[in-house]
């Protein structure tokens, strides 16, 4: 795709009124505009995208920009016009073009002085297949790898601007599962940025959504990536406190960066914010695009609506759902900066995704102790990018004012082990305890991140040191407390606290400075590290870390240098940091596998040729050097005590990834190199962040005027020198480096600030000893002061001096005198105070120019009598100040004057020269002058001007100027104190030499300084600290602060030694380039190319020589780190004017001798813009030679180069063989061409041309009469050293006049390469288009009878259609829809257009589209027309005894067919993702169909309030292809009022799919049926179609053998059975023979039947997807036949459903009310509804005092759904609102939602439990009350034989049993009680012959309902109440009841036995006789006849046995007689006598 920014234009002259512009761009007839300002400098910053799938940009492609007044009183009043050539993007196709003030054409095509700028840029929208030699030099094949889930032409690291540029973010909600809470009434607000949106309010615990929200930003890329996206599930019905029931965060910066830019239809785990033991409180699926300009939205084909994924996605590793605590433990910061007499009270703040959390405010101290954690709940993977630290003050309320930030990249302290490919898992995020360091200040510009980096690593905080901060960062899986922020123990951060610090020695030799702007002052740099060396903190001691101030030297050219030649200034910085350099080493070993891969993969895609021999050797290099650096072990961390857990993590992920690579590179194949290389380097590149690189970068400052101008940032670890060995060591580290200079953000121009080159040295002090960074040179270090006299009555002396001490510092501004200056520590002086000019600050500024321009002015003034006379001064400069005279001036040496003194006539003034004014004092001079004189005026002036030009130099004295310079700079003839002074003022320059009108002079004073002897430290890092002042200064505390700063006086400056004292190294350069107007620039040296006239393609094939350049450096540093060569590209305007349009930046190939030499070979390097994006590349190469005495003696073999006309031509070593070479070109035709009568086209390729014969009848057919034309020319061998070819187009007017009415220049020729004598080649052939009519009566009967295909489809319905084959090719059928033969009846659908899939080339395969131009084309040249043509470019041998190479292009006899008249069939399926256009975020959207002049479509005929809206319609048109080949479809939305807004638009180009033999006119169906849904559509046969399709491809045709079933093509047999293993037998079916020819016809790659998604794009939005269309294209020409039958792809209607659901009971149903009797009992009824339908919500009555939680219903619910079976949902259209003027369609699953509650009659009723069920997916009911659970709803059982069976109700339609109902509880679902249902589905027909009431109403049937048998309870107490007090009374106090009796049982037996106790105890004891009496009386008490016999007996021997007892008793009687005392009571006595 196209990207076109407008950034703005400028108005001149001025419009008033200030006019409202606007800017119309036109590309291929597709016009894009952008909004209106207002001004007449007007900025847009609008960006424009065209899509390029259907057809690829050209060399001749174009771009018309119109600038309009919209606030015109007339309608559009035209500014200008210009045309933008695109031919640069596509050689290049990576660089953006910019066109800056690019001059606007008026309506004669006259320049005017509007200007407009302007950004063009193409973006990849397809990979191409790599074969054979191309797959050595793939570059796609990387991206594709990151494609695979984005659609074709998604770019995945795309360049971004630093300006304000378009963003679209969008969310569609889909649905949400499991939210915790009872009777929700959920609703998802959404803030995007700042900007919020809400969904509907649903209701259940498991809503459907399905709403999309569409927001637009246009913001710069840095500030769009920190917004975030807040998604909060809230409880509509709930109060506020209580009614989140979760959330969810990111940053946008996270969405863009993943794969596509998308979160596609991923489940969101809901969390609550600050609640660190919540868990997930629900889940909600949602999709999230973030695209950019050019960026495409992912198409997603599946439904709304999946019943299959369920509950059971949660628990997948892919969903966000675990949950993880990362912990921030903050223990201090130290170093922090405040304002100048402003305290603070600093508090640092943690951002993370949205979330904030601050420490608390700590005292007024720059090292405050926090020793706090603050804790963030996360989820993994955590969706965001990174994490935000702040230092704010909150001495004031709102803690608004920042310190300083850091940030860090959660990729770069984590690792989800994507980054190996094997078995690493990663670690979870970690950090520290470390350093970070704070920034603030100023930024750096915005630049595009490498791959493999956080976007951070592209825009930091800023580049003002403020501090660092110890943080640590610790990840948690459950959390270890409840609070989100407490206090650290005291233990841990004392440990913590401890940070040994060690001294860092840093050393900077500045060796030289070019390519810097125009600098009116002195300049110096300034070296900071932290805040030590800072010149603006007055807190740190001053160090050596500035430079001497130094002027700037004209170079010759348009650059500046800073003129320190052999005399280098040095400074040193010391520092005090904690040891990192375990760190560092590890660090610096990836960078040096990295550099070489990075440098081995730029040199292999510089060799662009596949056969170069060098590309093998380039690749075998690559590997070797590869697999050594690999295999070198990094420093272990696990041994290192200072190492913490990411250390050891980061060791471990990359040591892992090295072995990796190793094995890798050694198994590597010569096949994809520069891909596979890529894919390295970018993994490689993911893993080299450290985050932990606690050392802050040093920055190099460019000052002037002491304010900071530019700068420089050096990360530290790549100077940092490692006792360990030089591959530990910095890159850098003594070595020579060149530093590019940049502007902050928002300062300076385009220009490069500064080219610099310097030599750096950082570490350890104790290892600097020896310290000698470069090979040659000495080190001087002096102290420095001025001595400062003015000139006070003809009296030089102190007097005077107002200002300015009499000694100070070079500025003047700070007293410095003699006595204050006492040698440091570790020095001595070395000599006395002498005078030394600074001669750098005393050179001429015009020494390097050729000719200067002298100036000036004769002043004037009106006496009193009016006449002019001499002023008091009489000559002056420009500004007044006084001059010499014009006799006195004099001519400095090495000048002359070639003409004297003249008067300057070319400006406002009058004949003599003078301009007129009135002098305003005090100064005297007029503010305006004028050229007319008035008696008022008072002054006149006239300006007096002579050129000197420089004089020239004899043969061989190339040298004599720079040693000149040199020469004044060493020479030091001063002999005595009073001498040396300098003449002039501190605004001006000096001069040693006094003037006439000099009152200010000064003179230099150093004193040289030495060091002692050794200490073990380099003397360098001992300067350092304030000067010791004297001892009567001590008293003096003013000036202290000013000494303070008197260590910059310090100079250090490195001083050259040479070889030989004679001569300098100097050496000479020279580059040899192959590409407009080119500026090489070495140093502070210069050479230009010649400029070449306009030309498409300019080739300059010239060599520019640099001779005798002095480097004051070290050959063999030169030859390590040589100065880089700049190349700059330049173009001119229309005007002239010069314009930058980019550089390339190499190191040249150094030679210290000439043995072995040989030209280096010519090599593609990149032209960089000055944002740092790659914008082109050059064919260059360059090479340093050091001339030495040995080589003087020598012939130069580099000058044997042959020169003509003053130009030196390539070498003949690399110049380009040549070969004679045959070009084949196909005219096909031209199309847009106006006001032309016979038209001819001329080819030219070197001096070689082609011309066609002219088109007689343009207007009626627009191709050529004659097609293929053949051409030999002699071109190079090499294929990208081809010439361009040159197509113009001549016009051939009346009287004989042949006008160039139209030009494309071919540049990039290499496609068109071919090999004719290749097997596998085959040439292109038109397809054809046309049918001979039957000759035979047969034919005409078989036409006529047998098959009529333009017979409309059978009228009778089936039971499948077209939708349904959509559906089975998009995996969304309904699976309760069985078709045996879908398979048969296939469809493919693209995700992209039909010319964006890469086996159809584009549909261009036939011919392709160039742009015509004008005949000399410029940058505003217009379009004028297009050439429809192809090319083919082979070697032709040049002998002609030789055969001949075959023809590609033949004669074709079916270029009569052309015009064609054809019916053109746009079926038009559905659109996706509109965006929305009215208040409701919906629109109403209609098609608009154009091709020529017909238009087509109703604006009625819209579909209200959607954004998917399924328009199933077909609309079928007439045209005359060529003449009308575009079509464009068009999307509108209604509007009722006001004027329709444009969705978007697309437009396909007809002709190429007519012409391309893929077939894509119509797409091959897959099945042969003469009848049903899925007929034959093409207007021929198979068999015909293989027929032609063989004859086009040069193959035999084919023979059918009906007998057997089978066919003979391309030399095989083909049998039917083959294809038909089992044969289908369905109606309709085909003959076998069309059948078989369609299966082969399949197997060739034509195009199939299809359904493309077309981007639509609008001009209100440029370069944003405005949605997609999905659509065909059927194209049926006239003389083929008449067309196929048309296709119905008329949507589906819903089908009408009725729903009866039979509530019988209710069981185990939660009590929750309390009755008097403090009994529980609920009043029950059961509430239901669909999803969707909550209006028709029925319930039951209510079942009262139910004490068992058991309720009896007998009650029926009946609901009324249409349902979408292929969709599975249902659809329901109503009016959101009364003033609705639509309804609006919504879809929702069929779910069935039942409800228990409790009736309460005053208070709201009680929620008791819910129950959903999906109608096509619910769980099999339980046949018992008893097997009821709530297992029942679980979809993942850990036991597959666990598992809940689940049926659909559909298909099952009638089911009865137990549900569970769950109520949540305490963060929990629980049981709550059991419901019986009858749940049946009828359709509407049979809902009508089975009819059934709702309730218990009639018609009550199926089954009869009768009235359930309750017990009334109502009136119970009233009836029986001891029954219902003992009833109740039993029932609450049962447990106490049985308590009671069982403890009053227990009672009794304990008292019982207390009782008897005493009397057993006495009887025991006492033992009393037993008294015999008279025989006792037994009496029967039984008196039973059948045992008196027995019993009388047993007594009767019982008493005879019977004694009288004198002394004891018998032991058996005790026994019997205490039975009896028991038994029988005691008998009294017998009376006595």
């Amino acid at each position: 795709m196209l990207r076109l920014v407008v950034e703005s234009a400028k108005i001149s002259p001025p419009l008033s009124p200030p006019p409202k512009p606007c800017v119309t761009v036109y590309f291929r007839a597709m016009k894009k505009r952008t909004h209106v300002e207002e001004g007449n400098d007007p900025i847009w910053n609008e960006t424009f995208i065209w899509y390029l799938w259907n057809q690829p940009l050209e060399n001749d492609s174009f771009l018309q920009v119109i600038l309009q007044d919209e606030g015109s009183k007339k309608k559009q009043r035209f500014i200008g016009l210009a045309t933008v050539l695109l031919k640069q993007l596509v050689k290049r196709p990576n660089e953006v073009l910019f066109v800056k003030n690019l001059i606007l054409l008026n309506h004669s095509m006259s320049p005017t002085d509007c200007t407009i700028t302007l950004q063009v840029a193409q973006i990849h929208v397809q990979d191409i297949e790599m074969t054979d030699n191309e797959e050595l030099l793939s570059s796609t094949a990387n991206k594709t790898a990151q494609q695979k889930l984005a659609v074709p032409g998604l770019t995945m690291h795309r360049a971004l601007a630093t300006k304000p540029q378009h963003f679209q973010v969008r969310l569609k909600v889909f649905e949400a599962r499991q939210l915790l809470g009872n009777n929700i009434k959920p609703v998802v607000k959404i803030n995007i940025g700042g900007h919020r949106h809400l969904t509907r309010i649903k209701m259940g615990n498991n809503p459907f959504f399905n709403e999309m929200f569409f927001q637009n930003f246009h913001e710069v890329p840095a500030k769009f990536f920190e917004e975030n996206i807040l998604i909060r599930v809230v409880d509509s019905a709930a109060s506020r406190s209580k009614a989140e029931i979760g959330r969810f965060q990111t940053d946008i910066g996270f969405i863009y960066h993943s794969p596509g830019h998308t979160l596609l239809r991923k489940w969101l785990g809901l969390c609550q914010q600050n609640k660190t033991t919540s868990g997930v409180r629900g889940y909600l699926k949602v999709t999230i695009y973030a695209l950019g300009v050019g960026d495409q939205a992912l198409v997603d084909q599946k439904l709304p609506y999946e019943t299959d994924t369920q509950v059971r996605i949660y628990k997948s590793t892919a969903v966000p759902v675990s949950l993880a605590y990362l912990q921030f433990f903050i223990y201090c910061a130290e170093d922090l900066h405040f304002r100048k007499h402003h305290s603070a009270a600093p508090a640092l703040e943690v951002e993370l995704i949205g979330d904030k959390l601050r420490t608390q405010p700590q005292s007024q101290n720059d090292s405050p102790i926090w020793n706090q954690i603050l804790t963030f709940q996360i989820q993994l993977p955590c969706l965001s990018s990174y994490i935000k630290f702040r230092v704010v003050d909150c001495s004031k309320r709102d803690c608004w004012d920042e310190i300083g930030s850091a940030s860090l990249c959660l990729n770069q302290i984590s690792s989800t082990g994507e980054e190996i490919q094997g078995m690493y898992s990663g670690f979870l995020p970690c950090f520290g305890p470390s350093f970070l360091t704070l920034r603030g200040g100023k930024k750096a510009r915005f630049r595009s991140p490498e791959e493999g980096t956080c976007i951070l690593d592209a825009v930091k905080d800023g580049l003002t040191y403020r501090g660092r901060i110890l943080v640590e960062i610790i990840t948690q899986l459950k959390s270890q407390q409840d609070s989100m922020i407490r206090d650290l123990s005291r233990e841990v951060t004392q440990i913590e606290r401890q940070q040994y610090h060690q001294k860092y020695g840093l050393c900077v030799i500045f060796l030289s400075c070019t390519m810097m702007p125009k600098f009116k002052d002195l300049i110096q740099f300034e070296v900071s590290m932290g805040h030590y060396g800072n010149k603006m903190d007055p807190t740190y001691k001053p160090l050596v870390s500035t430079t001497q101030h130094s002027p700037v030297i004209y170079d010759g050219t348009i650059y500046h240098y800073v003129p320190w030649y052999n005399t280098k200034p040095v400074v040193a910085v010391t520092s005090n940091w904690e040891d990192v350099s375990f760190r560092m080493n590890c660090l610096n070993l990836l960078h040096i596998t990295r550099d070489h891969l990075k440098a081995n993969l730029d040199t292999l895609k510089s060799i662009r040729n596949p056969k170069d021999p060098a590309l093998l050797q380039q690749w075998e290099k690559l590997l070797k050097e590869l697999v050594v650096d690999c295999r070198r072990p990094l420093p272990c961390m696990t041994d290192q005590p200072t190492a913490n857990s990411l250390d050891r993590n980061k060791w471990q992920l990359r040591s892992c990834l090295l072995q990796q690579l190793a094995q890798r590179a050694k198994e590597a194949k010569p096949r994809n190199m520069v891909v596979t290389a890529e894919d390295w380097l970018r993994r490689l590149n993911a893993v080299i962040p450290e985050p932990q690189e606690s050392l802050p970068d040093v920055m190099i400052w460019l000052m002037s005027r002491q304010q900071r101008v530019a700068y420089a940032r050096v990360p530290a670890h790549t100077v940092l020198f490692s006792p360990a060995g030089p591959l530990s060591s910095g890159k850098f580290c003594g070595k020579i480096q060149n530093l590019l200079l940049q502007y902050p953000e928002g300062e300076g121009q385009d220009t490069l600030p500064a080219h610099l080159r310097v030599c750096m040295w950082l570490g350890n002090v104790l290892h600097s000893k020896n310290l000698k960074l470069l090979q040659q040179g000495n080190m001087v270090v002096y102290a420095e002061t001025y001595e400062n006299q003015a000139k006070f009555k003809d009296q030089w002396g102190e007097q005077g001096l107002h200002h300015c001490p009499n000694f100070s510092d070079v500025m003047g501004r700070k007293a410095v005198p003699k006595t204050d200056f006492k040698a440091p520590p570790g020095w001595r002086w070395q000599g006395d105070w002498i005078v030394e000019p600074q001669r750098r600050l005393l050179l001429d500024i015009d020494i390097n120019k050729s000719q200067v321009l002298e100036e000036v002015y004769e002043n004037q003034i009106r006496n009193a009598t009016g006449a002019w006379v001499p002023a008091a001064i009489p000559t002056t400069d420009v500004t007044g100040q006084p001059v010499e005279a014009l006799e006195n001036v004099k001519c400095p040496p090495g000048w002359h004057f070639k003409k004297n003194w003249t008067v300057e006539l070319n400006h406002a003034v009058d004949s003599e020269g003078w301009e007129y004014g009135v002098g305003i004092p005090p100064s005297g001079l007029p503010h305006i002058w004028n050229s007319v004189e008035k008696t008022y005026h008072s002054c006149r002036r006239r300006r007096w001007v002579r050129v000197r030009f420089r004089n020239h130099k004899e043969l061989g004295q190339e040298l004599s100027q720079e040693q000149e310079t040199l020469s004044f700079l060493q020479r030091q003839d001063l002999s005595q104190e009073g001498e040396g002074w300098e003449y002039g003022t501190f605004d001006s320059k000096f001069h040693l030499d006094p003037q006439p009108t000099s009152r200010f002079r000064r003179r230099c004073w150093h004193r040289r300084l030495a060091p002692k002897k050794e200490r073990g430290v380099a003397p360098i890092f001992l300067l350092e600290g304030s000067l010791a002042q004297a001892e009567t200064l001590e008293n003096e505390p003013k000036k202290e602060h000013e000494k303070t700063w008197s260590w910059q006086h310090w100079k250090d400056s490195w001083r050259h030694t040479p070889e030989d004292p004679r001569i300098p190294t100097t050496p000479f350069i020279y580059c040899i380039f192959n590409k407009p107007f080119i500026r090489v620039v070495f140093l502070n040296h210069s050479l230009c190319t010649q400029t070449l006239q306009s030309s498409a393609a300019p080739t300059w094939s010239q060599t520019l020589i640099f001779q005798h350049l002095l480097l004051f450096e070290n050959p063999k540093d030169t030859r390590e780190n040589p100065p880089l060569v700049v190349l700059e590209l330049w173009q001119h305007d229309s005007r002239g004017n010069k314009i930058l349009w980019g550089r390339s930046m190499w190191p040249p190939v150094v030679w210290l001798n000439l043995q072995g030499w040989a030209v280096t070979p010519l090599r593609w390097h990149p032209l960089v813009r000055e944002l740092g994006e790659e914008e082109g590349e050059i064919l260059a190469s360059c090479e340093l030679i050091l001339e030495t005495e040995k080589l003087k003696d020598r012939h130069l073999p580099i000058l044997s180069v042959s020169c003509k006309n003053g130009i030196y031509t390539l070498p003949k070593t690399i110049q380009p063989a040549v070969k004679m070479m045959a070009i084949e070109i196909m005219a096909w035709g031209l199309r847009n061409m106006k006001n032309v009568r016979y038209p001819q086209l001329l080819v030219e390729c070197g001096e070689a041309c082609l011309r066609t014969e002219p088109i007689s009848n343009f207007q009626e057919n627009p191709n050529f009469p004659k097609t293929n034309f053949f051409l030999t020319v002699f071109m190079p061998v090499e294929e990208t050293h081809a010439l361009p070819l040159v197509v113009k187009v001549v016009d051939n007017q009346a009287y004989g006049q042949q006008v160039v009415v139209g030009q494309a220049n071919i540049d990039f020729l290499q496609p068109y390469f071919c090999d004719p004598w290749a097997l596998s080649y085959t040439p292109v052939k038109l397809p054809t288009l046309s049918v001979k009519k039957p000759d035979t009566f047969l034919d005409f009967l078989f036409k006529k009878f047998w098959f009529d295909p333009s017979k409309d489809e059978d009228d009778y319905e089936h039971d499948v259609d077209w939708w349904s084959k959509l559906f089975w090719a998009t995996g969304d059928a309904d699976r309760s829809l069985q078709y045996k033969y879908k398979n048969y009846h296939t469809l493919t659908v693209y995700d992209c257009e039909l010319e964006a899939v890469q086996a159809f080339q584009g549909l261009q395969d036939f011919c392709q589209t160039f742009k015509l131009y004008q005949e000399k084309p410029m940058v505003d040249s217009p379009v004028v027309g297009e050439f429809k043509g192809l090319f083919r470019i082979y070697p032709f041998p040049e002998d002609p005894d030789a055969p001949k190479p075959p023809r590609q292009f033949s004669s074709w006899p079916e270029t009569e067919d052309f015009p064609q008249i054809c019916t053109v069939r746009v079926y038009l399926i559905r659109a996706i993702n509109l965006q929305p256009q009215d208040y409701n975020g919906l629109c109403d959207p209609y098609v608009i169909l154009k091709l020529g002049q017909t238009k087509l479509g109703n604006r009625d005929l819209y579909y209200p309030n959607t954004l998917d809206p399924i328009f199933g319609t077909m609309y079928e048109l007439t045209c005359n292809i060529p003449l009308e080949k575009d079509l464009e479809i068009q999307l509108y939305d209604f509007d009722l009022i006001t004027a329709d807004d444009e969705i978007g638009s697309t437009v396909i180009d007809l002709e190429n799919r007519l012409l391309s033999s893929f077939g894509a006119r119509c797409g091959l169906s897959t099945s042969y049926c003469k009848s049903g849904p899925f007929r034959w559509r093409d207007q021929l046969s198979p068999s015909y179609l293989l027929d032609r399709y063989a004859k086009q491809k040069g193959l035999p045709p084919p023979i059918f053998d009906l007998d057997d079933d089978s066919i003979v093509y391309n030399g095989k047999k083909f049998w039917l059975q083959s294809f038909e293993s089992t044969p289908p037998t369905f109606e309709g079916l085909g003959p076998k023979k069309e059948r078989l020819a369609l299966y082969i016809l399949n197997t060739q790659g034509l195009v199939p039947e299809h359904v493309e998604t077309r981007t639509l794009y609008s001009n209100s939005q440029p370069g944003i997807d405005q949605g997609k269309i999905q659509m065909w294209v059927d194209i049926f020409p006239k003389m083929l036949g008449p067309p196929g039958p048309r296709v119905n792809i008329s949507p589906r209607k819903p089908k009408r459903y009725e729903v009866r659901c039979i509530i019988w009971s209710t069981s185990q149903v939660d009590l929750v009310r309390q009755t008097l009797s403090r009994e529980k009992m609920s009043d029950i009824y059961v509430k239901g509804w669909l999803f969707g339908l909550e209006k028709d919500m029925q319930k039951t009555d209510v079942h009262y005092h139910s004490l068992t939680g058991t309720a009896v219903f007998n009650w029926r619910f009946i609901f009324t759904m249409d349902y979408l079976v292929t969709e599975r949902v249902c659809v329901q259209s109503q009016k959101d609102y009364i003033w609705s003027l639509d309804p609006t369609s919504h879809k929702f699953p069929a779910r069935l939602i039942i409800q228990i509650w409790d009736n309460d009659l005053f208070s709201p009723d009680d929620f008791l439990g819910v129950l959903e069920l999906d109608l096509s997916d619910m769980p099999l009911p339980a046949e018992s009350s008893k097997r009821c659970s709530l297992k029942m709803l679980e979809t993942d059982s850990k036991w597959p034989s666990t598992q809940q069976k689940r049926i659909s109700l559909f298909k099952k339609t009638n089911v009865t049993g137990w549900w569970p109902c769950q109520v949540h509880d305490g963060d929990k679902w629980r049981l709550s009680g059991k419901v019986k249902m009858t749940l049946e589905i009828l359709p509407e027909r049979e809902a009508l012959i089975r009819p059934a009431g709702q309730g218990q109403s009639e018609p009550n049937q199926f089954p009869t309902l009768h009235p359930p048998i309750r017990n009334d309870s109502s009136f119970l107490w009233y009836r029986s109440p001891i029954k219902n007090f003992c009833y109740v009374f039993c029932k609450r106090y049962r447990s106490k009841i049985i308590c009671f009796s069982v403890i009053l049982v227990l009672a009794i037996i304990l008292f019982n036995f207390v009782y008897s106790a005493p009397n057993y105890l006495a009887m025991d004891w006492i033992k009393p006789e037993l008294r015999l009496n008279p025989p006792i009386k037994i009496i029967n008490f039984i008196g039973s006849v059948n045992t008196s016999s027995i019993n009388s007996s047993i007594f009767n021997m019982e008493g005879s046995k019977l004694h009288p007892l004198k002394d004891h008793e018998p032991t058996f009687l005790q026994g019997s007689r205490r039975h009896m005392r028991d038994v029988t009571p005691e008998m009294p006595a017998a009376p006595q006598g």
